[in-house]
């Protein structure tokens, strides 16, 4: 008679290799999703400092025009009655003491 095969122990390491299969598997897919997150987010981020980027350009210019010096000197003519003085060269003579 020929001896019978055991099979007792065979399915445990065809279990352990599914379950591995299993979880790298999980982890894939998670790792996808996650990628996939971050990419939006990344855009999001550019997007957003690519206008703060513009609005700060904006407000320079801006702040650029109204500190110039052309500007001021209109605004202190006409709303505060500025009036610009020439200068004029005064010349005194040193008296000497004796």
């Amino acid at each position: 008679m020929a001896p019978k095969p055991q099979y007792g122990m065979l399915w445990l390491p065809v279990f352990i290799f599914f379950l591995m299969l299993s979880g790298l598997t999980v982890f894939y897919v998670w790792e996808r999703i996650k990628l996939r997150e971050i990419s939006r987010e990344i855009i999001d981020l550019n997007k957003t400092r690519k206008l703060l980027v513009e609005e700060n350009e904006r407000l320079r210019a801006q702040a650029e025009e109204l500190t110039s010096y052309r500007r001021i000197y209109t605004l202190a003519k006409q709303q505060f009655g500025f009036v610009e003085l020439k200068p004029k060269i005064i010349y005194m003579p040193v008296q000497q003491k004796d």
